[in-house]
């Protein structure tokens, strides 16, 4: 497989702190983006959670309740929630 260059602009305290972490696993900075390039491409993205505000485990929380809820409701029975309950689920 033919090899490429591959550019990037990066703040110089984060190339510093790549480097020295690389550096401490036993790999280079360039290996490094090299397992980031296969990351991405076997994720089929980026290979972390990209969010704003909460947390994966926050939402994933969030959604089994609304799951739950809407089990509920699929059966016919009726689901009530209190402020406080929806606050509790929400943070909010």
């Amino acid at each position: 497989m033919a090899q490429e260059v591959v550019r990037v602009r990066t703040d110089s305290e984060i190339k510093r702190q790549v480097a020295v972490l690389s550096e401490k696993l036993g790999f280079t900075t360039s290996a490094a983006v090299n397992m980031f390039f296969r990351a991405f491409i076997q994720a089929g993205g980026l290979p972390f959670d990209v969010t704003i505000g909460e947390s994966a485990k926050e939402r994933a929380e969030v959604n089994r309740v609304l799951d739950e809820r809407q089990a509920i409701v699929d059966k016919g029975q009726a689901v009530w929630l209190r402020g406080d309950q929806v606050k509790e689920m929400t943070g909010r």
